[in-house]
């Protein structure tokens, strides 16, 4: 796929230690729609994992696993800036504007969680799992310590439109939070409303610490995160 002009991803990461190898990455999408700023889609989302990796940074925590993040490019295309990562790095899944399905890269079998945020200003209330059963105990348990911020909610079902589809369709284990609505499905989405005064900076500063701590856990942990069984 070639654009005009070129468009890229914009990707760094804080490396691991005796799990480098293994990847955990957060990721939302830095391209915008036409008609305004698009600071609730989806700069509030950009921000908000910047400011996890800040966290991260900072606070001077030991991360077992490479924590790895990508703001994506061409989401409200279709994915394609997402889509085309995957593929390039991981492989699997079904592919994209008529390509076959890459075979699986090296990669593929030492990644262990890719998680989002793409739905506006407002807080995040919790996950949805994408029908991944075997990791709803380790969130629920992560998140307890969250309460206090809100964060309360597993959603057994699938929500799509966003750059976590990439990896879920590949195989790899990928989620979106769940987030407060905040005028984003009545007012910001692709309007020429959406612009820096909709922000909600306390909702923002709340989902950048939960991002940060869902990184450092998937980091840290023993084994990495569970995967969904492959379709038949």
């Amino acid at each position: 796929w070639v654009s005009s002009p070129p468009l890229f991803n914009l990707v760094g990461e804080i490396r691991g230690t005796d799990k480098a190898n293994e990847l955990v990455m957060l990721g939302a999408h830095l391209d915008s729609w036409h008609a305004s700023t698009g600071a609730t889609d989806n700069a509030a989302g950009s921000a908000a994992m910047l400011e996890a990796m800040r966290i991260l940074k900072q606070s001077g925590v030991v991360l077992r696993r490479t924590v790895r993040l990508a703001l994506w490019t061409g989401e409200e295309q279709g994915l394609v800036g997402s889509a085309l990562y995957v593929r390039q790095h991981f492989g699997g899944g079904r592919g994209g504007r008529g390509q076959p399905p890459a075979p699986p890269t090296p990669d593929h079998a030492t990644f262990s969680a890719y998680f989002n945020i793409d739905n506006g200003t407002g807080a995040i209330r919790g996950v949805y799992l994408q029908q991944n059963q075997a990791v709803a105990p380790i969130f629920r348990a992560w998140m307890e310590p969250l309460r206090a911020l809100g964060m309360t909610h597993l959603n057994y079902g699938n929500t799509g439109g966003t750059d976590h589809t990439s990896f879920d369709n590949a195989g790899l284990p990928g989620w979106q939070f769940i987030q407060d609505d905040v005028e984003y499905g009545s007012l910001t989405h692709h309007t020429n409303l959406d612009s820096y005064e909709r922000l909600q900076p306390e909702d923002m500063r709340r989902n950048a610490t939960i991002a940060a701590t869902f990184a450092f856990l998937a980091a840290n942990r023993e084994e990495r995160l569970p995967r969904k069984p492959a379709p038949v």
